[in-house]
């Protein structure tokens, strides 16, 4: 569970005598706004009292804060959460102040003293509702709008992470609603509170809520944003209002009325935001050279990405986790990588779940039906992160994921054109020529967004042309005529030698062996697989990803790269023969080299405990002796140190120094039964090796200074051969003439121009 989810329920079953609703999954999360809406009857009241345990749960679990309801001391309780209800009797005699002061009572103990900042909590809270013209007032005296800030008041004194309101509107003239919905507003915004209520007013849900959770005659019936929800058949269903004139009520609380006004598309200056026709259109690429053509114009920009699927990952200085993709651009950006850059991380665990990484941090493994009905709560996340990207530069450059007209999934958009709306940005549209149907891409893409859509879309890019660009002349031409749109540039086919984000990277086709040859083992749940990079800077060295035992042969060097899920791919080499291939290539004398869990698969034992990725033990390799036990704890920091006790063909890169980072969920020890002499390889314990058998937790390891070259040449020296070793350079300096190549290729191939003017930026002088 993540660490800032304050309510979750998992197979909640409510009702009185008998069961009302049941299979109830929410989460609330600091900030956030979540209202309850629905006909009479329906459960809203009395799931908001088995949540603040006035009634007992028919099933199923309550967490507050990832602890069991059932479990916590009713003082926790009450410092957590607050519920705010006029219906419940309050002594006639007591005043308006002492009303308030009752919320103080879970931190005075058994007499009840106020102590001073006591009485500020109270006195800021009578301000904050603007009651304290009435507090020494007796509370029977006052008007239901006075005792509804009243009881807010009091509910705000108990300083609590959890605001739970039922139908706090009600019954309430104009301008008390607006002032009890400002405090509700303002709560959220500023103390971060989060706040679940019901309502009767559906404007007010729709205008004021983050999320919506409508219950009807069959339970909870859906779950998401005011716009997802307010549907004018779903609403009608769900209230039995078919056929009827919703305008006798006033304004009509759905949204398709909107969408028929014709409105102007909100254009924010400085923000420009890379979609593609298809995964790996180029938008990483094209968005990492935009960043270094404005960097080295003169602006400050900072690349942005709402949510990332990838295995490949990067830890800042701060110790938190995000896109390796996001990381490269912002050092197109020439600034140091953030982790608001990249706010939601998903690292695939299997075929249907991901590891869910929200700000840098594990909040915990979800399938993937159940992240679909949960992103749309990340959504405020994703807007601090994006509106302090914006707070420290005068560019943004957005990058999309996969397709904006994936059509089943753009409900719930959190990354293309729902981000876009969000931030405002115009939108430039990447189609990939190299793979064919460049029109189809485009002109397909443009006929399935809406009309608002087309309207953010401020160009067209054709990326990956190989040959004479002359030849596509009378392509921009159709393009242009058929979509409306200009094309604003068509990029060259460019041997740019870049960190790939995905698995979708084409140097897993590479299987041409050179002279000296470097076989990586490509495990299901590869990761980080940007280690190896380094070593493609030789023409003279390959690097093959190998899928199977035939295909290995007779490396110079074998590496078994991370992986999300070490047991599951563990099991999978087993399965394949690749355990008794690798023992075999070590017992010959083979250089094996494993990074992360590559190191982990080497060791003796794997236990997950936990389940941290898919739980149970296996036996390892045993090639090292290092045994592993895998932790809900992540490890995240940035490594420095050196190469310490290598022996073997690599015992002279002893002395080395070496950065990296540490990104991993185990925790590896020296066993008690030492087979063979074993040293530290990496300092601080975080890598051993025994013979030619090497293991490292450190990402990175081969990218400073010439560890990668001197590396090569030992071995190459052990096997008889001369390799070419002088193109290989610290990796950080080679990815600066790669940035700067792309840079040059994108001024040369796009409308600069036209670029800025989307941006409403007018060109500063270089």
């Amino acid at each position: 569970m993540r660490e800032d989810t304050v309510i979750k329920t998992e197979s909640l079953s409510i009702g009185y005598d008998h069961e009302l609703i049941k299979d109830i999954s929410l989460r609330l999360t600091p900030g956030c706004i979540m209202s309850l809406i629905g006909p009479n009857g329906s459960g809203k009241s009395t799931l908001l009292k088995t949540l603040t345990g006035q009634l007992k749960k028919k099933g199923g679990v309550v967490y507050l804060k990832a602890e069991d309801m059932d479990a916590c001391k009713g003082t926790d309780i009450a410092k957590l959460m607050s519920m705010v209800d006029t219906s419940r009797n309050i002594p006639e005699l007591m005043s308006c102040r002492e009303i308030v002061e009752m919320g103080r009572y879970p931190y005075t103990g058994m007499l009840g003293i106020l102590s001073e900042e006591d009485r500020v909590a109270v006195k800021n809270a009578l301000e904050m509702t603007d009651t304290a013209d009435i507090a020494d007032r007796p509370f029977s005296a006052v008007s239901d709008g006075q005792r509804q800030r009243i009881m807010l008041a009091r509910a705000i004194c108990q300083d609590p992470e959890i605001l739970i309101l039922d139908e706090p509107t009600s019954y309430l003239d104009i301008r008390f609603k607006l002032q009890i919905l400002d405090i509700i507003r303002r709560l959220s915004e500023e103390k971060q509170v989060a706040v679940l209520m019901s309502l009767h007013e559906l404007e007010q849900a729709m205008r004021i809520s983050h999320q919506v959770v409508a219950i009807g005659k069959n339970g909870v019936e859906r779950i998401g944003t005011p716009r997802e929800v307010f549907e004018e058949s779903f609403i009608r269903s769900l209230y039995g209002i078919e056929g009827m004139d919703m305008t006798l009520t006033g304004a009509v609380p759905w949204f398709e009325d909107v969408k028929a006004k014709k409105t102007p598309i909100n254009k924010a200056r400085g923000v420009i935001m890379i979609q593609g026709t298809m995964s790996a259109a180029g938008k990483s690429l094209i968005a990492a050279g935009l960043c270094r053509v404005f960097a080295r114009a003169g602006y400050k920009v900072m690349p942005f990405k709402s949510q990332n699927m990838a295995l490949n990952s990067f830890v800042t200085r701060e110790g938190l986790e995000m896109g390796r993709a996001q990381a490269m651009q912002a050092e197109c950006c020439m600034r140091e990588p953030l982790v608001c850059m990249n706010p939601v991380l998903l690292k695939p665990t299997d075929d249907k779940g991901s590891q869910v990484i929200v700000n840098g941090r594990v909040i915990g493994n979800m399938r993937a039906v159940e992240y679909f009905r949960y992103k749309t709560q990340l959504i405020p996340e994703i807007k601090k992160a994006f509106d302090k990207c914006r707070e420290m530069s005068d560019i943004v450059v957005i990058e999309g994921a996969g397709s904006p007209v994936e059509i089943n999934l753009k409900k719930n958009d959190i990354v293309n054109m729902g981000l876009a709306e969000m931030t405002g940005a115009a939108v430039l549209l990447v189609g990939d020529i190299d793979r064919g149907g460049v029109f189809a891409q485009l002109i397909g893409t443009l006929d399935l967004l809406t009309t608002e859509e087309r309207e953010r879309v401020g160009g067209l890019i054709v990326n990956k042309f190989r040959g004479d660009i002359k030849l596509f002349e009378d392509g921009v031409k159709i393009l242009e005529e058929r979509s409306g749109k200009k094309v604003i540039g068509v990029v060259p086919f460019t041997d740019v030698n870049l960190e790939d984000e995905d698995s979708l990277s084409g140097r897993f086709d590479k299987q041409q062996k050179k002279d000296f040859d470097i076989a990586v083992i490509r495990l299901a749940h590869i990761s980080n697989f940007t280690d190896f990079d380094v070593f493609e800077q030789s023409e003279d060295i390959s690097v093959r990803y190998v899928t199977e035992p035939s295909q290995l042969g007779k490396p110079d060097i074998l590496m078994i790269p991370g992986t999300k899920n070490t047991i599951a791919d563990l099991r999978r080499l087993k399965e394949q023969g690749f355990d008794e291939a690798i023992c075999a290539y070590a017992a010959s004398g083979g250089v094996v080299i494993g990074i992360c869990g590559g190191y982990q698969i080497l060791g003796r034992k794997i236990s997950d405990p936990d389940s941290s990725e898919c739980g149970g033990e296996e036996e390892g390799l045993g090639l090292l002796p290092v045994d592993t036990v895998m932790s809900a704890e992540k490890t995240r920091t940035q490594f420095e140190g050196s190469i310490t006790g290598a022996q073997g063909i690599l015992k002279d890169l002893c002395g080395k120094e070496i950065r990296g980072y540490e990104i991993h969920m185990g925790v590896s020890v020296l066993s008690d039964s030492l087979n063979g002499e074993v040293k530290e390889f990496t300092s601080a314990a975080t890598g051993y090796c025994t013979g030619n058998v090497y293991g490292t937790y450190v990402h990175g390891v081969f990218d400073a200074g010439d560890i990668a070259a001197a590396l090569t040449e030992c071995v190459a020296a052990a096997h008889g051969k001369s390799v070419d070793t002088a193109s290989i350079t610290d990796y950080r300096s080679f990815k600066e003439t790669q940035y700067e190549k792309l840079a040059d290729v994108l001024e040369e191939s796009l409308d600069m121009q036209a670029i800025y003017e989307m941006m409403g930026i007018t060109r500063v002088s270089s």
